[in-house]
């Protein structure tokens, strides 16, 4: 059998405590795969450019995931939530710490990536009913439903049950 490379980003989109909807958002987001108004251009499709978020600039992924200030204050405020205070940074460095996190059995490591893999999603999700059904960003409800989401979750999950008590109330 030929030897290869392992998939570095494996611990992250197989975790076994990422619903698989999230997980699918999740994968196609590592694989670049969400139809971005970038992407939709390049296909011919003509669509507003803006970011529907702040309408400032193309919505491209990157921007969509941590460059634009409405998704990069979501992922803070669910960072600060969890304890973790550090600088948010771009998608490829936060998808390189939350899989680092994702190899660790912490009942915290895996509420990280339970949360990070919902967040993904819900980036997606909220953006695809800001553009489609003329709605607009509910920050307050996406962090709701995700601090509900996981204590929904952790009543099942005694390890989540520990760390979450070292977490506030929400988020």
């Amino acid at each position: 059998m030929p030897q290869y490379p392992k998939v570095e980003l494996r611990s992250c989109t197989l975790h076994s405590c990422v619903h698989p909807r999230f997980k699918f958002i999740l994968w196609l987001a590592i694989q670049n795969r969400l139809a971005t108004v970038d992407r939709l251009m390049k296909f011919g499709i003509q669509v507003p450019p803006d970011c529907a978020f702040c309408g400032a600039t193309l919505e491209t992924f990157d921007h969509l995931y941590f460059e634009c200030l409405s998704t990069r204050a979501l992922w803070r405020r669910l960072c600060h939530w969890m304890g973790m205070y550090r600088s948010i940074q771009d998608w490829k460095a936060e998808l390189e710490w939350v899989c680092m996190l994702a190899k660790r059995k912490t009942g915290i490591a895996e509420i990280i990536v339970s949360v990070f893999s919902m967040l993904v999603y819900s980036i997606w999700r909220e953006r695809n009913k800001i553009r489609f059904q003329k709605g607009k960003l509910d920050a307050e409800g996406v962090l709701k439903e995700v601090a509900l989401h996981i204590h929904i979750r952790s009543q099942t999950k005694k390890k989540w049950q520990q760390a979450l008590q070292q977490f506030a109330r929400n988020p």
